[in-house]
């Protein structure tokens, strides 16, 4: 996350135990990629194999239409077909110039995988209001380091939460079907109740969860840090 200028989205940390760098440089740069259109649409032409599942699930499609069309302030979603830069999987990046989120999905994924970041990162995305009213609590010193990073991990985990609710119901697999999609598989194990998925991130990816929380928390002193140095002295 970053306040000014680029603000970067935490990108299946807790979920799926994935390394995500907040300090990298995922701007969604590239004209093509900013322009409004119907990107939603330039997803299903980039990735067919997605497309082709979304097609045979359309009460799914239409959810992640919807979801991906939600008004974010004065903010729109558009797609970058590109790699994403601070995650292998999927990332979410804002910038304030061009009032557009960039989402990136990683081609490696299976198509339902595929689908499930984009979920993921649409749902992510709508959380970007919290995280800037966290930032500015911690700048002026209305919440402390641990409730700063405490808010995160719930904006996080109500993204997990929506996926939870919602994929099992608009594409149902079996188990069979889950043997190559890793996201899913892991959405599925997540348990209800934000302690208890805090719990089980540490038990069953305890290294990535610390890490996170490590630099969720040094974003924290640098905003306050910031915040100290933009504030003309008394």
């Amino acid at each position: 996350m970053r306040i000014r200028g680029i603000w970067f989205g935490p990108c299946l940390v807790l979920l799926l135990g994935l390394i995500l760098l907040l300090g990298g440089c995922a701007s969604p740069d590239g004209r093509e990629v900013l322009s409004t259109g119907d990107s939603f649409n330039r997803f299903m032409a980039d990735r067919p194999a997605a497309a082709q599942l979304l097609l045979q699930h359309p009460a799914l499609e239409q959810w992640m239409r919807t979801e991906w069309n939600r008004p974010l302030g004065d903010y729109h979603v558009v797609w970058d077909d590109r790699q994403p830069k601070t995650s292998p999987v999927a990332e979410n990046a804002s910038t304030d110039e061009f009032h557009v989120t960039a989402i990136r999905v990683s081609q490696k994924l299976s198509a339902v995988d595929q689908v499930m970041a984009l979920a993921f990162e649409t749902c992510n995305a709508q959380g970007r209001p919290r995280f800037y009213e966290l930032a500015a609590q911690a700048a002026t010193g209305q919440i402390s380091r641990r409730e700063f990073v405490e808010g995160i991990n719930a904006a996080e985990y109500d993204a997990t939460l929506r996926l939870k609710e919602n994929f099992p119901k608009l594409l149902p697999l079996s188990r069979a079907e889950l043997a190559h999609d890793v996201l899913y598989r892991k959405m599925l194990e997540a348990p209800v109740g934000f302690r208890e998925f805090q719990a089980w991130s540490l038990r069953t990816h305890n290294e990535n969860y610390l890490r996170a929380q490590d630099l969720y928390g040094r974003e924290y002193d640098e905003i306050v840090a910031q915040h100290k140095k933009e504030t003309p002295a008394p």
